[in-house]
């Protein structure tokens, strides 16, 4: 499997990736390391028999590195970045590989799939949650786009949670630390009903002070306040034939992301009056009257302090039902059928400009559902293990918007309100196959290919501009609700094609070749009736990949290399002088790099696990309007958004005494995050081929490493069926803040939002 893309970069790159692998040989002792099992292609098997790139943590590590969700993975695993997308802390601006998108929305679909025990979730919006009970999370990079389908072009993470042991068991445990942290939670496992009823319920509640203060509400920015609910239940109707029911609950109402006002001009100012007037941007008139209000609460730095309008909130309440029936048809035949039903309340009210001035505020109320249903038939014919299946699914969701501040009048003194809103649906099916063939004894050859179909509905209604507060919505004309409904209609194949050789029973090299896409829709949200209602194409991408996996006495080990090329992009900007973002196709980009990953163990009683990312993106095509009206290609001149050059992680476990009162452990990590850009940039402001948008030096969120260390006493006998555990922990040792997103509001101003202080508490567990 050859790519005149991957040829050059190989050969660069190969000779350190030999050198990873063999060094972590050189560590070679007797024990053995934990073996982890994966699902990533629809079965159960060894992660390093998987022929893709591949992360998995699971069991104890998960509570040790204190891992409850998607936000929690950052740094974690090598080149994936996850940051919450602006205002929300519960809306995921993810990527993997540099592929992903910051757009809040739910219009816009994600790039990398986010699952919970195989079920998609939607959106980006809502999808930083934290999970009860979570038993392993994986990380599959690169496009999955055969057994995972539309919105995986950068990869998928699968949340996979606890099932039912059948026996009675369970833990209680109780958390407390600084910023009045509280946490109880509870997991219990009945014992099997009648030989065939097994049960786990357990549930979360979680409370915590926020860390920046907010002198115009009554909590500070950043604070938690959640409460999670899970039952898993599993039938055993026969011998082969199992029935499988999950129901979780999330309840959050908290405060929004910590945030402040870094400059009280945006990128208007640096094209000048001239440039700036010929875009639809006055800054001349915008400063006098806001810009001089604003002037007092510009802050640099990490703030100590950030008022605001109204009290910035966040909250989600989701319920999803699970069902799962699987039956054995033979002894090497197995037929599946997964269901799901999903339903989420967003609302969030931010203030977009972090000033007690009502320059620019924002009320989101989102309601979505999805339904899924996937029919999979797994199995093996003279050791030949293939999966099928068909899939199908719908979603509806809507969003009423409300926008107010001075903003629309350029004065404090004149608030303004409007509401712009919209509706979609999605209705998606899908069939695929995928099938592994021995071609010798020591190779295996893997194919697949899916088709999808889907069609996207969406409707607007939008009101006019008028005084605040607005008693009753006044809308536009031929933009009343009912008015405007759109359709379109996509279709994607997506092959993968992969080879693995075995060089002997514990190491295999492999290569792939992989296609994803993620689907097309409409910029609802666009300023105008006919961007809102002109849809936008499907991103395809493809990615060719070199990879080496192994295992040698003490040590596991994995490296792959990488090129992805993704055509038709879809760009989430927010137009010159406009509040309302919109989407467009703009061209091309390609993404390289390396990733090395392993675990060893330096003893009977030393663990270390390691991740090492590398990426290089650049924009190949960028065709887009430039800041004197002539169509030119920008990407010369533009920074890719969302895509660290390098992700590090570092996890050291060791036993440190073996006490009367239970085993002394300590762990000790280090994560590292790369500076990136959260916006496709200008590098120069006065290129000929600048256009209209952020200035790359506005746009670059520093570098972030920060350690974290656990000290825990285990199996403490206190008497009783089990044992408690009792740990200190703390994140982020160094107290490190950095700034990890921004918006540039309409080239006017801009706006910050940062990373969490040091947080230390004490965590007691009883295990039965």
């Amino acid at each position: 499997m050859k790519s005149k893309h991957l040829g050059k970069f190989a050969v660069r790159t190969l000779p350190l990736l030999i050198s990873a692998v063999c060094a972590t040989n050189a560590f070679a002792q007797s024990t053995g390391v934990e073996e982890v099992l994966v699902s990533a292609q629809k079965r159960t098997e060894r992660i390093q028999d998987v022929p893709m790139a591949i992360s998995a943590i699971s069991g104890q590590a998960l509570e040790n590195r204190k891992i409850e969700g998607a936000a929690d993975l950052q740094g974690a695993i090598p080149n994936l970045n996850v940051v919450a997308a602006p205002v929300s802390g519960l809306i995921s601006a993810t990527s993997i590989r540099g592929l992903g998108t910051g757009q809040p929305s739910i219009w816009m679909d994600p790039a990398i799939g986010m699952y919970v025990d195989g079920v998609f979730v939607g959106k980006n919006q809502g999808a930083l949650f934290d999970l009860v009970d979570l038993q392993r999370v994986e990380v599959l990079r690169g496009p999955q786009g055969t057994l995972f389908g539309r919105n995986t072009l950068g990869g998928a993470v699968n949340f996979v949670t606890r099932q039912p042991s059948g026996q009675f068991s369970g833990q209680i445990g109780i958390e407390g630390g600084n910023y009045g942290r509280l946490v109880n939670k509870i997991s219990i496992d009945t014992p099997k009903i009648n030989d065939m009823l097994s049960l786990t319920v357990a549930g979360r509640k979680e409370k915590q002070d926020g860390w920046l203060p907010n002198p115009n509400s009554a909590d500070n920015w950043g604070n938690r306040n959640r409460e999670g609910f899970k039952l898993n239940a599993k039938l055993d109707v026969t011998k082969d034939t199992k029935f499988y029911y999950s129901l979780d609950k999330s309840d959050i109402t908290e405060t929004t992301t910590p945030m402040s006002l870094i400059k009280k001009t945006g990128y208007c100012t640096d094209f000048g009056a001239a440039i700036s007037a010929a875009l639809g941007c006055y800054p001349s008139y915008f400063n006098p009257g806001l810009g001089a209000a604003m002037t007092p609460f510009v802050q640099t730095g990490v703030p100590k302090s950030t008022g605001s309008t109204f009290a910035p909130i966040q909250g989600m309440k989701v319920t999803g039902h699970n069902w799962i029936a699987e039956t054995a048809i033979d002894k090497n035949t197995q037929l599946k059928y997964i269901g799901s039903h999903r339903k989420m309340q967003y609302n969030d009210q931010g203030d977009y400009d972090g000033t007690p001035v009502n320059v620019f505020s924002g009320k989101r109320l989102t309601d979505y559902s999805t339904h899924s249903h996937e029919l999979q038939l797994v199995g093996s014919v003279d050791k030949v293990n293939y999966v099928a299946g068909v899939y199908f699914f719908k979603d509806e969701g809507s969003t009423i918007q409300d926008q107010i501040g001075g903003f629309f009048s350029f004065s404090p003194l004149a608030i303004r309100h409007r509401q712009t809103n919209f509706g979609l649906g999605t209705d998606a099916k899908a069939i695929y196959g995928q099938l592994d063939y021995p071609v010798t004894a020591s190779t295996t050859l893997t194919a697949g290919l899916r088709s999808t179909s889907e069609e996207k509905s969406g409707s607007v209604w939008r009101s006019t501009t008028v005084a605040y507060p607005m008693a009753t919505p006044v809308w536009m004309a031929g933009m009343a609700p009912g008015d405007v409904n759109v359709k379109a209609k996509f279709s994607a194949t997506t092959p993968t094609i992969a080879l693995n050789q075995k060089l002997d029973s514990n190491t295999m090299v492999f290569g792939r070749i992989a296609k994803g896409f993620k689907s097309g829709g409409f910029p609802l949200e666009a300023p105008t009736l006919a961007q809102a209602t002109t849809s936008f194409k499907p991103e395809e991408s493809t990615s060719y990949e070199l990879g080496v996996k192994g295992s040698s006495g003490n040590s596991t080990y994995a490296a792959t290399l990488f090129t992805t090329k993704l055509k038709d992009q879809q760009i989430s900007y927010l137009p010159v002088g406009s509040t309302s973002p919109t989407t467009t196709n703009a061209g091309a980009s390609s993404y390289k790099g390396l990733e090395i990953e392993g675990t060893t163990k330096l003893g009977k009683d030393t663990r270390i696990q390691y991740g090492y990312g590398y990426l290089d993106a650049k924009f190949d095509e960028y065709m887009s309007t430039s800041v004197t009206g002539a169509i030119v290609n920008a990407a010369s001149n533009l920074v890719v958004g969302y895509a660290p050059k390098h992700t590090f992680n570092l996890n050291l476990e060791s036993q440190l005494a073996n006490t009367d009162m239970g085993k002394l452990k300590g762990l000790i990590e280090y994560r590292y995050t790369a500076a990136y850009y959260n916006y496709p940039a200008n590098i120069s402001m006065t290129a000929p081929n600048a256009i209209a948008g952020n200035n790359a030096a506005d746009s670059k969120m520093a570098a972030l490493g920060i350690v974290n260390a656990r000290l825990i006493l285990d199996r403490i006998p206190l008497g009783g069926p089990g044992q408690a555990d009792a740990s200190l922990w703390v994140k982020n040792l160094g107290n490190k803040q950095v700034m990890q997103n921004m918006m540039d509001i309409s080239g006017y101003y801009q706006v910050g939002y940062w990373s969490a202080p040091r947080t230390v508490g004490l965590t007691l567990n009883y295990k039965w």
